[in-house]
């Protein structure tokens, strides 16, 4: 497993992670774990399912078809 330094956190951003990890009943460093790994890149299979229920959204697309002169027209 890796490891980083993180430098230059408020004093405010450092004491309210505390709080919640003492809240939870764990230590400062397993709560900004838990928050590192929450926030971690997406999968290739969540990016395919997200992708999908985008499409899924809008499937026949958001805006009637153009021909190529009328695209062209709207760049002039």
């Amino acid at each position: 497993m890796g490891q980083i330094l993180v430098r230059n956190v408020s004093d405010h951003a450092l004491e309210s992670f505390r709080m919640r990890a003492k809240a939870k009943g764990t230590s400062l460093e397993q709560e900004i774990r838990t928050l590192i790994e929450q926030h971690a890149p997406y999968t290739p299979e969540q990016r395919v399912a997200i992708a999908r229920a985008i499409r899924s959204k809008f499937k026949g697309g958001p805006f009637p078809s153009m021909t190529l002169d009328e695209i062209r027209e709207g760049l002039e």
